[in-house]
């Protein structure tokens, strides 16, 4: 068994360099714990030479060319940066961080202003992106978990009465602590959907229209006046898929092993058309597959396929006889007839 990380023994080592680093090294664990978060915090905030150390180890990082990628240390980033300004009236922020797998991970952080108990506490806001292929995860302070998809973008606050999350494009799975005094809204294309304790994903389909599908739980979406049509909303229950479009909607059962089987870096189809599962694998990819006709693009496939491995799908499309692959280069490639 691994012995456990002890910050008061941390705190003692010499050099605040050393120390640093030792804090940046276990950030990058899937150990780190919220008490071990706030322990840095105070080392960080007591001493001018901790915080010129953390500053080298970030710049050390950052050299390396890793920093933008890590939504986890860009989250620690930002509250050693926090801790720069004056703290007169303000309570030291804290972040939760969990390892899922190789997935980035990133922290929610927020402020209380401590002299005016009368008024609510305000959101500090916070935005997290991930371009093609790429998938995070953060834990917010209540224990709720976000797991972004590729190519998405969302900004999470949350303040004494609403946890809320606006999604600007992209795909999210959502699993929220129950709180029934804050409840939990997710915003996209004016559709929201409200939960207490519940699992659910919320996809923007790039205006589009918004899927909402419930694993667990149940959720509240109320969608706005589009189309002639007034404001609607519904109660969705689990196993269950809304899909809004332009003012109309509609509720149909799922496999939700089987949508949401991104989370596990799989992309799964059940005589899925062709047309449509092509549009599914480009989005995880640089490389743009195209269909070249449109009898070819509504033959149907099943399989499951690694995100973000294009080669793995071409090459299964050719063994199959369902397609021939031309043209293939690092940026695309055409599907005709076999």
């Amino acid at each position: 068994m691994s012995k456990a990380f002890d910050a008061r023994a941390l705190e003692q080592i010499d050099s605040p360099e050393a120390t640093a680093a030792a804090y940046f090294s276990h950030f990058r664990s899937p150990n780190a714990t919220a008490e071990d978060y706030l322990a840095f915090e105070h080392w960080h905030a007591r001493d001018e030479a901790h915080r010129k150390a953390w500053a080298r180890v970030e710049q050390e990082w950052e050299g390396a060319g890793k920093m933008r990628a890590d939504a986890r240390i860009l989250a620690i980033r930002e509250r050693a940066l926090a801790n720069r300004r004056p703290r007169r009236n303000w309570r030291r922020p804290v972040a939760v961080a969990a390892a899922i797998g190789a997935v980035m991970i990133g922290g929610i952080a927020w402020q209380r202003h401590q002299d005016t108990p009368a008024r609510l506490a305000q959101a500090e806001a916070r935005t997290f992106s991930t371009g093609t292929g790429q998938q995070a995860s953060f834990r917010m302070l209540d224990g709720s978990t976000i797991t972004i998809n590729t190519g998405s973008t969302l900004t999470v606050s949350e303040s004494d009465t609403r946890r809320s999350t606006r999604m600007k494009q992209g795909e999210a799975f959502f699993e929220v602590a129950k709180n029934p005094r804050k409840p939990f809204v997710v915003e996209a294309e004016g559709v929201t959907v409200t939960a207490l304790g519940t699992a659910f994903a919320v996809r923007d389909l790039g205006g589009d229209g918004v899927r909402v599908t419930l694993v667990h739980g149940r959720v509240r979406v109320d969608m706005p006046a589009a189309a002639g049509k007034p404001p609607q909303s519904t109660l969705l229950s689990p196993y269950m898929q809304l899909t809004w479009r332009k003012g109309r909607y509609s509720i149909a059962p799922v496999n939700t092993a089987q949508q949401l089987s991104w989370r596990q870096g799989m992309i799964v189809f059940d005589r899925t058309p062709l047309a449509q599962a092509v549009a599914e694998i480009n989005r995880y990819s640089p490389q743009e597959i195209v269909v070249a006709s449109a009898s070819l693009a509504r033959r149907p496939i099943s399989g499951s396929f690694r995100a973000g491995v294009t080669r793995g799908f071409l090459q299964s499309l050719e063994a199959s006889g369902i397609a021939r692959v031309v043209n293939e280069s690092a940026t695309g490639a055409e599907l005709v007839e076999p």
